[in-house]
């Protein structure tokens, strides 16, 4: 029985339907080996077409090993679209993405910097750097509004015990608990705007580095 040659493999993958992400996963894993003697240019769309399956699946580990090779090829080839993508960008958008999804936001956050860089009306890529640096944060900012809510809650209770106590046993010390209780909204709601403000000032110092 004749053996296959390479290419015959690679048309038997584009046989597989484009939304097969894992059927294309397992084809590619299964016949590696029958595919080292393409030519360049079909092993260049065979391993983008593979890594896009990979990253569908969200098989987000494995893709970020696989994609940097990817970019260096399609750097030293100097390739700059393929199939009517820009293939250096969206590249480096999947790995920010996937690195996101892997909860590594400063690693994002550096390849969404270096491709904010080239195109500055990234629009994808200045959304999802916002993201990442809101989860990194995440902790001060849940603090801040945790706080915040205490204060809310310590000031509805202050709010009931002047009306059903205050107010009706110990009058000469109203003032003295609306003042208290206005502090206390003053002081959460003045916390919360702070926290978006901070948040915004931060996203764009970092959008618009």
């Amino acid at each position: 029985m004749e053996r296959k040659s390479s290419y015959n493999y690679y048309l038997d993958y584009q046989l597989i339907p484009s939304t097969d992400y894992r059927g294309k996963i397992r084809y590619f894993d299964r016949f590696f080996s029958s595919f080292e003697s393409l030519d360049e240019k079909d092993r260049l769309a065979l391993h983008l077409d593979f890594n896009k399956a990979l990253f569908e699946v969200g098989n987000y580990h494995r893709f970020v090993q696989s994609v940097d090779p990817l970019i260096e090829q399609v750097i030293i080839d100097n390739i700059y679209e393929h199939r009517g993508e820009k293939i250096f960008e969206g590249l480096l958008f999947k790995k920010a993405a996937a690195l996101y999804n892997l909860r590594q936001y400063n690693g994002a956050i550096k390849v969404l910097k270096s491709l904010i860089k080239m195109d500055k009306d990234h629009r994808l890529a200045k959304n999802l750097l916002s993201l990442c640096i809101r989860k990194l944060g995440k902790t001060w900012y849940d603090l801040s509004k945790a706080i915040a809510i205490v204060l809310m809650f310590s000031a509805a209770s202050i709010l009931f015990a002047e009306f059903v106590i205050v107010s009706s046993f110990y009058l000469e010390y109203l003032k003295q608990v609306m003042l208290i209780r206005n502090t206390l909204i003053l002081i959460a709601s003045g916390l919360l705007i702070c926290r978006e403000l901070v948040m915004i000032w931060s996203i764009r110092r970092e959008v618009n580095f």
